[in-house]
């Protein structure tokens, strides 16, 4: 199993928004990809940056699906660019189930 995980930070301007949005869109969105096995969105709460609030979305998939990762994060970066600019960064990381 492979555990692909996206680091979400936003500026406090748009924290509901982003809530809203990482629930109501890109959540939905992701789940709906035939090779996810689990989606879930978690509030980063060790994160020290007074500026921004953090978000964990975390997607697990089967091996044999590694190379569909690229269509999560083009989905999500895509998405955040237009509804986003500016006011977002995000960093990708891969675990491997050992």
């Amino acid at each position: 199993m492979i555990q692909y995980n996206l680091s979400l930070f936003f500026e406090n301007s748009v924290e509901e928004k982003a809530i809203l949005a990482l629930r109501k869109i890109i959540v939905p969105e992701i789940e709906k990809q035939s090779f996810i096995s689990r989606v879930y969105l978690f509030e980063i709460t060790s994160h020290q940056e007074p500026d921004s609030k953090g978000f964990s979305l975390q997607c697990w998939i089967e091996p044999e699906f590694e190379k569909q990762l690229e269509i999560i994060e083009a989905l999500v970066s895509g998405f955040l660019i237009e509804e986003f600019p500016n006011q977002h960064v995000y960093f990708p990381s891969q675990l491997k189930k050992l």
